[in-house]
């Protein structure tokens, strides 16, 4: 590293010390899920995987360069972005929206999607046992919501989906409702999801597995941006992995199944505490 010289001694040390700092900051790629989103302070808190050569994976917030990063968020984003470190300040930089195993496919919009905040439309489903589940009568719960279906072949959609739920039964037992619904109700009768919930030793107390007639699995599934169809004996789908609040509030969506059960946990985490429990 050179400086260049300047008839001003002090001058010349500005110089050098602008140099100096600018070759001292360092750059990390970091993958994550968005946690919550600060537009007034222009920051962000995520729960980020592991940053090789800087920190194991952890929640932190962050502040972001560019105000307009933030235009594109919501609770449940995956996203990866650059982040500067120096010795004053760590600041996210370049945030880009995670894509899905389908970009590329041509894909119909989901009827009904409801936006973040926006209240639940009651509906009702058949659970594993038999008896008829209304999502209203879970007023004043935090209540998790993903789709599924049993014969799933895919084992980084469906299984993964499931392990992610049975980890926050475990974590988050007696504090929270889960919902998984199948994509597949002509097959995935009660009977069949009773089975399926054995397999994963799901407590009916917490986690319910629930079918329904094909339009009525089909309209609440638009209501989360999921749509699927029959395909070459299997069903294409989206995935999205839905929090509600203790007053039937959409409050987080997170998209995909690429992303940590750490991740899903500290979303949950985030959304207990602000509901003060």
């Amino acid at each position: 590293m050179f400086c260049i010289s300047s008839r001003r001694p002090r001058v010349q040390v500005l110089v050098c010390a602008a140099i100096l700092l600018s070759s001292c900051a360092r750059h990390f790629h970091v993958q994550g899920v968005v946690l919550e989103v600060d537009r007034p302070h222009q920051t962000l808190t995520v729960s980020h995987r592991a940053i090789p050569g800087y920190m194991e994976a952890m929640t932190m917030p962050f502040h972001v360069e560019s105000p307009r990063d933030l235009d594109q968020l919501q609770p449940g984003s995956r996203i990866d972005f650059q982040l500067k470190v120096t010795h004053a300040a760590t600041i996210v930089r370049h945030v880009h929206l995670q894509g899905s195993a389908l970009d590329g496919i041509p894909i119909p919009k989901a009827e009904g999607k409801i936006s973040i905040g926006g209240a639940l439309p009651d509906f009702t489903l058949t659970a594993q046992d038999g008896r008829s589940v209304r999502l209203s009568s879970f007023q004043g719960q935090l209540v998790a919501i993903d789709f599924i279906y049993t014969r799933c072949p895919l084992p980084d959609v469906c299984p993964r989906l499931s392990a992610n739920f049975a980890r926050l039964q475990k974590h988050f037992a007696g504090r929270m409702v889960l919902l998984s619904i199948t994509l597949d109700p002509r097959y995935d009768t009660p009977a069949v999801l009773a089975e399926y919930a054995e397999r994963w030793r799901a407590d009916p107390r917490d986690w319910l597995f629930l079918t329904g007639s094909e339009e009525d699995v089909r309209r609440v599934a638009g209501q989360f941006g999921v749509v699927y169809w029959a395909e070459e004996g299997a069903i294409t789908h989206t995935s999205s992995t839905a929090i509600i609040d203790r007053n039937g509030r959409l409050v987080a969506l997170v998209e995909g199944s690429s992303f940590t059960s750490r991740q899903l946990m500290d979303l949950v985490q985030s959304k207990l505490d602000a509901g003060g429990r």
